[in-house]
């Protein structure tokens, strides 16, 4: 079982929980948005992880009887003193006590699927989770204030990427949608801006390991 929701919420991109039924291996899509996510093991352990971004698949595997829950963050929030770009395509453990997971230094009661949302809306509050304004406000087209050099380095040091690689992560995920619509892949490369349809080939199958045919040919079954 697999559930994703979109966020209406200004420093989550999406909320989700997954059920495992059957033991699988499995890769996540390369994503500039990091996450926060937790098991509930068979056993009934409780695990809660921090996941960087990465430009590149990563491997997972899930056991079964395993749920999962978690947040996919907007890329201009950050927790303060863990550097994303030292978790890039990594995942880091956070320690949990008695149900309780600690960000930051501080003692939080693991939330349930439903109040997601609520918990990074305290996080935000304790100042255990940081919204970047000024890079919120670039990612939606005003970098004013900052010099070109300047900027590049602040979004090295806020979202663990440099900037022409989250616009690239974007145009894949843009390319990714159309191509679902059932959009042909020369028409799609050309609106997205890749050079060729080789080109996008080349971006989709690294980043989502899929290719622009059989994006197409899903679509066409699903639908």
């Amino acid at each position: 079982m697999w559930e994703l929701r979109r966020s209406a919420h200004p420093d989550i991109r999406a909320v989700w929980r997954a059920y495992v039924e059957e033991a699988a291996d499995y890769t996540d899509d390369a994503s500039e948005h990091w996450g926060l996510s937790f098991v509930r093991r068979a056993d009934g352990s409780l695990t809660a992880e921090i996941a960087g971004p990465r430009v590149e698949r990563r491997p997972i595997r899930s056991r079964t009887g395993e749920t999962y829950w978690g947040v996919e963050l907007a890329v201009h929030v950050l927790i303060p003193g863990v550097d994303k770009a030292l978790l890039r395509g990594a995942i880091q453990t956070l320690d949990v006590e008695d149900d309780h997971v600690i960000i930051a230094g501080r003692r939080y009661r693991v939330p349930d699927w439903e109040q997601l949302e609520d918990f990074v809306s305290r996080l935000l509050a304790d100042g255990a989770l940081v919204a970047d304004a000024d890079i919120r406000r670039a990612l939606a087209g005003d970098d004013d204030g900052l010099s070109r050099r300047s900027w590049q380095r602040r979004f090295r040091s806020v979202t663990g990427l440099r900037r022409k690689e989250i616009e690239r992560l974007d145009r894949a995920r843009h390319a990714y949608r159309l191509l679902c619509e059932g959009v042909r892949p020369a028409r799609v490369a050309a609106a997205v801006g890749y050079a060729d349809q080789a080109h996008l080939t080349r971006e989709l199958r690294r980043i989502r390991g899929e290719t622009p045919a059989r994006i197409l040919a899903a679509t066409v079954r699903d639908g």
